[in-house]
């Protein structure tokens, strides 16, 4: 049985780089389509498919709708769960209402509250714990179904949005619905759907596959520097074994992070560049952090500024953190122009004992002695 695995769409979530929230929108619609092609016999949406209970109503009818058009590549209609969040929980009347008339009459099920939904003509039950409201401080299956009687050969799944406790708890959610690993456990399910955190976990580790009974799939969309959100599962599962799941990349959004220590390292940044121009620009959010903020010429400063405007032009998203202090040509500085006083002429004489200077070590002391009055001389006129 292949169960497709979603959770933590946030639509209508408007961040960095999608300032309308359209981007995210249309990269659940991009992973619909990639997670259709594999075939599955299911696919469960784990929590959190709105980022509050009022998003625009455009977004919930898209969803809506691309939920409920989902078939295979022969055409064979595809089954979906969807299981309330604590960021859309049960309780938010208006915004499920207003999903389900959106659905007309589909194969697509919403669980508002805890159900269980059989499937693949019951070869495949899926138990479904909804979040009822924003926080609870009990586990989402508090109040465990009862099973109905299924043979040996029947898979089971469970399919919710809480707290594993221990895990990369979000900041501020510790409270939405936590359970611990001996919880899990004593399902007995052959495979267990969860949301709320935005990354895989347990932690991957290398390779696309991997075994486990259960998963949190992180958001289908890239939504931080670093962290390995932007993909969705596959779970082959089969009754009785541990579930082979596939890690299935569909965020269309790259982030990166570049460390900027020197101006060595503009290089690098010239190689994103030429990376965005290869691919689709408007797909970045770029984030430029300085680390060594002295030792730059003006015209490298300039050099990196040139660059972050070609990214910026062709629509990527780019930010700078840090300060860059540019180091002057102590030979050039056009020392005329200050105003009359004690300093413009020490920096005067200074200027006259480089230019005269043989000795490199004292040009170096000289020019950095330069480069220190002429900063602190700006930093007192701004």
């Amino acid at each position: 049985m292949r169960v497709a695995h979603l959770a933590d769409l946030h639509l209508g979530r408007k961040s960095p780089g999608d300032p309308q929230g359209a981007l995210r929108l249309n990269s659940f619609r991009q992973a619909l389509t990639t997670l259709a092609a594999a075939g599955p016999d299911v696919l469960v949406v784990a929590g959190d498919v709105f980022d509050g209970p009022n998003v625009e109503s455009a977004i919930i009818e898209e969803a809506a709708r691309s939920l409920a058009a989902l078939r295979t590549a022969k055409g064979d209609t595809i089954p979906a769960i969807v299981i309330p969040g604590n960021h859309d929980p049960a309780d938010a009347d208006k915004l499920w209402t207003a999903f389900a008339n959106a659905l007309g009459a589909s194969s697509v099920h919403l669980a508002r509250e805890a159900r269980t939904i059989a499937l693949v003509d019951g070869k495949l039950i899926v138990e479904a714990y909804p979040c009822v409201t924003r926080f609870s401080g009990e586990p989402p299956w508090e109040q465990r179904l009862p099973l109905p009687p299924v043979s040996g050969d029947v898979v089971r799944i469970v399919v919710a949005h809480g707290t594993l406790q221990g895990g990369p708890v979000p900041e501020g959610e510790s409270d939405a619905y936590p359970f611990i690993q001996n919880d899990l456990e004593a399902l007995r399910a052959d495979y267990v759907a969860l949301g709320h955190f935005h990354g895989v976990y347990p932690p991957w580790g290398d390779g696309e596959t991997c075994q486990r009974s259960y998963s949190y799939c992180g958001s289908h969309e890239t939504v931080e520097f670093g962290g390995d959100a932007g993909c969705a599962i596959l779970a082959d599962v089969t009754a009785g074994q541990v579930a082979q799941l596939q890690r299935v990349k569909t965020g269309r959004r790259q982030w990166r992070m570049i460390q900027l220590a020197g101006p060595a390292d503009l290089a690098k940044v010239e190689r994103l560049h030429s990376e965005m121009k290869a691919g689709d620009p408007d797909c970045f959010v770029i984030r430029l952090k300085i680390q060594g903020g002295s030792g730059w010429s003006v015209g490298e400063v300039e050099r990196l500024e040139a660059l972050e405007g070609a990214m910026r032009a062709v629509g990527a998203q780019v930010e700078r953190r840090g300060n860059i202090r540019a180091r002057v040509d102590a030979h050039t500085l056009d020392l005329e122009g200050l105003p009359m006083g004690a300093v413009k002429e020490a920096l005067l004489s200074l200027q006259s004992e480089l230019t005269e200077a043989k000795n490199d070590n004292r040009r170096e002391v000289l020019a950095c002695a330069l480069q220190v009055g002429w900063e602190k001389l700006q930093e007192a006129t701004d």
